[in-house]
């Protein structure tokens, strides 16, 4: 397929023509702001802060699952998962949905446009969210009910002023990223993350005696707390550096279409979890477990575990944020050679990052479960285990997935990529209903595993089919492959011989990520412009030959 035929296939963004008053402004700051160079500083400082983010994250998962408990984290996650629903159908994909038009009216220099748009997205996601948010202050007990959990609904009503402040803080985090500004957008990870882990763990201490209800209600409001204090934030950051401009009126209904396929993406994996949090536990009945510990092994897998194998996937995740108004850019002004060589860059900082992480916790999961969580019985922990054991996959298959539909995303193939992970789920639920009864919650695990792939083979597929395959593709992962497989050899003493959990993970860390890091510049699967792009340039390059 040539470049044309590709370009032809595109869907067309509807933009407002360029004006004569802003085409220099427009040409001078997409010079300025779309370099190759910049793209990988740009990524990095988003990724370091994230990865900053899920420490926090991580810190607070652990305490919170040692201070109320298999059960009660079980509760808190049936009780998120029914919010993570709520922001998908309102806001969640409101921050990629306003970058990505917002750096393609800048693209063109139509910077009104980009006001306008901004206000019109804003206004729609904040009316949306304050219906949901209402409802589920009102129908909170009788979603508990629904889940086994009549209890809950105490939960919901302190969660839900948090739905409409979200709505405004994705608006604004879609405003700067769009804008190539990503400090703002950090900052505010950063304080969310920490008031959460500062007021939750708080709240849950001072709850924890009055139990798992109302404990996990008190570390829900944590997360309202997180959420008020980062959207005041970046909102003073908004107001300090605005400018009086005109904005060009856009029709709500124009921003409700555009968004429909993000919103439809982003609903797919909250209503999995939503399905989850209604059929696992009764699933578990029919393995022979009770009420009570079938909440409790959904907890561990949902809660204790999961926040283990997401620590690497936040990594991608913020090279997402970062890609996506980049290649809209580029996408907006048809240059096909540099889509592909920012998501090839992409792709193999994916692989880089989610393969080895993957390695570590497939040879590690019994000394991280034990360290973290002391409190598990030695039955809880030998779940634990088996579950990370199978997670430690899905880290390489989530990630690509969230990579390669962040890059469907970017060229306006949202639905393509809703299309690809509604197969994959719709097949996990499958293999749930199937594995759960026989296998008990490690079912769970491998049905993830399985659907994730499933989902990385339909996205890359209709990533080549839209800008042709990539040449380098299978060498990038057999010598990342290769990195890894090096690093198990150089961190097999340490894991072997250290008996101690804590020095054993130490210094299988620094050993480990020290000859990684050699492995991967000698093997070369950065080319030098790539390093050059990247902090620490001079070093990596020297390194790498």
């Amino acid at each position: 397929m040539t470049c044309s035929a590709r370009w032809s296939s595109f869907p067309q963004t509807l933009l407002p023509r360029r004006t004569s008053n802003l085409r220099g402004w427009g040409r001078s700051s997409l010079n300025n702001r779309s370099s190759d160079k910049k793209y990988g500083r740009r990524a990095a400082v988003l990724t370091v802060v994230s990865l900053a983010a899920k420490v926090v994250g991580a810190l607070y998962r652990i305490p919170l699952t040692n201070i109320i408990g298999a059960e009660g984290v079980g509760l808190y996650q049936l009780i998120f998962g029914i919010y993570a629903l709520a922001l998908a159908l309102t806001s969640a994909f409101s921050a990629t949905l306003i970058s990505r038009q917002v750096s393609s009216y800048l693209a063109l220099g139509d910077e009104s446009g980009a006001r306008g748009y901004f206000f019109a997205a804003t206004t729609e996601s904040l009316l949306s969210s304050a219906l949901v948010g209402t409802a589920l202050f009102l129908f909170g007990e009788r979603i508990a009910s629904l889940q086994g959990a009549a209890g809950g609904g105490v939960g919901y009503r302190v969660i839900a002023p948090a739905v409409l402040l979200v709505a405004m803080l994705s608006a604004l985090k879609g405003w700067f990223n769009g804008n190539m500004d990503l400090l703002p957008s950090a900052v505010s990870i950063m304080v969310e993350q920490g008031v959460k882990l500062l007021f939750g763990i708080s709240l849950a201490y001072l709850f924890r005696d009055r139990g798992a209800y109302v404990a996990c209600a008190a570390a829900l409001g944590g997360v309202t707390a997180s959420e008020l204090v980062a959207t005041v934030t970046i909102g003073g950051v908004y107001f300090s550096k605005r400018k009086r401009a005109p904005k060009v009126k856009v029709p709500y209904r124009r921003v409700l279409k555009e968004g429909l396929a993000l919103r439809l993406n982003g609903l797919i994996l909250p209503l999995s979890v939503f399905v989850d949090g209604l059929i696992i536990v009764r699933l578990l009945g029919r393995y022979g477990l009770t009420e009570g510990e079938g909440v409790a092994a959904y907890g561990i897998y949902s809660g204790a575990v999961n926040s283990i194998v997401n620590f690497p996937v936040v990594l991608v995740l913020s090279l997402a944020v970062a890609v996506i108004p980049l290649i809209a850019r580029s996408k907006t002004t048809r240059d096909i050679d540099t889509i592909k060589g920012k998501a090839s860059l992409t792709l193999k900082l994916t692989l880089v990052i989610s393969l080895p992480s993957a390695f570590a916790l497939l040879i590690l999961a019994p000394k991280v479960i034990g360290l973290i969580y002391p409190v598990f019985t030695a039955e809880e922990k030998a779940t634990a285990v088996a579950l990370l054991t199978v997670g430690a996959g899905s880290v390489i298959f989530l990630s690509l997935t969230q990579i390669y539909s962040s890059l469907l995303q970017a060229i306006d193939r949202a639905d393509v990529a809703a299309e690809s992970l509604a197969i994959a789920i719709s097949v996990r639920l499958m293999l749930v209903l199937l594995l759960v009864p026989r296998l008990g919650i490690l079912g769970i695990a491998l049905a993830t595993l399985l659907s994730y792939a499933l989902a990385t083979l339909l996205c890359l597929l209709k990533w080549w089919q839209y800008t042709g395959r990539s040449e380098n593709a299978v060498k990038t992962l057999a010598l990342t492959t290769a990195s890894g497989g090096i690093m198990i050899l150089a961190i097999l003493a340490p894991v072997l011989l250290v008996k101690s959990a804590l020095w054993s993970i130490l210094l299988s860390a620094v050993i480990g990520t020290t000859v990684y890091f050699v492995a991967v510049l000698r093997f070369k699967i950065f080319s030098r412009g790539e390093l050059e792009s990247m902090p620490l340039s001079s070093l990596t390059t020297k390194i790498g030959g």
